[in-house]
């Protein structure tokens, strides 16, 4: 019977269903079985052994985890159709599945999150993964993944404690990276350093214009602290005479009517420059508020929503002249950029969010690491992408990747940076 155990304990999916008086149902099932189905690009009839068997954890119904897995699915194409990958003689192909974890939904209940990472490691048995998008979320169903020592490629959350845990823990957390966004902190550095040029160069060049106040807009949420923190802090020391005028942090739940009094509260207070730290549809209200009241100041700072081409007719036009960063536009950060950009928009009809140039890059950052290393063990794999440093960069669609000691990617030209981009009022 010990042979006959040993499979059944290896194929059990954990599913926990509370049925009110605490009893705990555990349900066992056959594992996933991988087919040429799972590998775009892929020859029909592989086998589950000729498959890399890799996954996504997002909000799939959701921008942010919908980007990630089409990210990820186009470049599995790619590398299948261009003839996969050889280790040690044999032919693999890259294999994508997703599982959803309701991550960017504004009520949101952890647990589902633990759910589908347990679902996606257990039931799929996936060997490598990536994704993520809201820390409060990931920070809970990253502990599945370490304890499954499974290489997860963060492609969405910036908090920068994500990566901490690193160095705070290498042996349980060096499975962890991100390759996209930079963290938190940097992508404040990056508005004050873009504001402290242009404010500073218009305040020399026109002092009737007297550029002088700010405000920050952003979501309660863990992950913007350290960016706000960072905008309120410096951004005064680096542009003389300028002051923090308002500051309010908003529940994700935010309504219209809510929105309409927050920016009727900062176009009182004198503000010239609102900086909102927003990932989701805060940023089509705030544009909605902004073109109906027609306040005195500029808009200039992290709108996730913006990012899409679907933001002018998701704002019915409102959205002329915000200035936003973007991870990548249709330009050529490196090699990899503009075929990248068109690929997706000719796959998918829309352009790529933040999260899909992540999730791409990832899958390529794999089968290097995995060609380079010749090996699908994750702890050689983890060696092998701890290589990709300053002195040894790898080229991505997002950029130059580097990552530091603490897996996070590299911030600054011409590693981990981001683009600033400004709506017209023609597109």
């Amino acid at each position: 019977m010990e042979p006959l155990t040993k499979r059944i304990l290896a194929i059990v999916l954990i599913a926990v269903i509370g049925i009110g008086v605490g009893v705990t149902v555990w349900i066992f099932v056959s594992p996933y079985k991988w087919t040429s189905d799972d590998c775009p690009g892929a020859p029909a009839g592989l086998t589950e052994d000729q498959i890399i068997r890799m996954g996504v954890l997002g909000g799939l119904t959701d921008i942010q985890g919908g980007g990630a897995l089409e990210g990820a699915k186009l470049a599995a194409y790619e590398i299948n159709q261009a003839g996969g990958v050889t280790v040690g003689g044999k032919t693999y192909y890259i294999g994508i599945t997703a599982e959803d974890t309701d991550e960017s939904n504004p009520n949101l209940d952890v647990t589902k999150g633990v759910a589908a990472a347990e679902r996606i490691v257990n039931y799929k048995r996936v060997q490598f993964l990536t994704g993520g998008f809201r820390t409060e979320s990931l920070l809970a169903y990253q502990e599945v993944v370490m304890d499954a020592k499974i290489p997860f490629i963060n492609t969405g959350a910036s908090t920068d404690d994500l990566c901490k845990n690193v160095l705070d823990n290498y042996a349980r957390y060096k499975y962890f990276f991100r390759n996209m966004p930079i963290n938190s902190s940097s992508l404040g550095g990056e508005i004050i350093q873009f504001l402290a040029y242009t404010a500073g160069y218009l305040n020399a060049t026109n002092p009737s214009i007297n550029i002088n106040s700010f405000s920050l807009l952003y979501e309660d949420l863990t992950w913007t602290t350290p960016l706000s923190t960072a905008v309120k802090t410096y951004l005064p020391m680096y542009v003389p005479g300028m002051s923090l005028a308002t500051e309010i942090a908003y529940p994700i739940t935010v309504t219209q009517t809510q929105m309409d009094g927050y920016i009727n509260q900062l176009d009182g207070n004198a503000t010239q420059i609102l900086i909102p730290i927003i990932s989701a549809q805060g940023g089509i209200l705030m544009m909605n508020s902004y073109d109906t009241i027609k306040p005195g100041f500029v808009v200039v700072g992290v709108d996730v929503q913006s990012q899409l081409d679907s933001f002018r007719a998701d704002t019915n036009g409102n959205c002329a002249f915000e200035t936003v960063l973007q991870a990548l536009h249709n330009t050529s950060k490196t090699e990899m950029s503009i075929p990248f950009w068109n690929a997706f928009v000719a796959e998918y009809d829309h352009e790529p969010l933040y999260t899909a140039v992540g999730s791409y890059d990832a899958i390529y950052q794999y089968t290097w690491a995995i060609n380079e290393s010749q090996s699908l063990n994750a702890d050689t794999i983890v060696s092998k992408l701890e290589t990709i440093t300053t002195a040894k960069p790898l080229a991505g669609a997002g950029g130059m990747t580097a990552f530091t000691v603490s897996h996070d990617i590299q911030e600054g030209y011409p590693y981990g940076y981001t683009l600033f981009v400004q709506w017209q009022a023609d597109g």
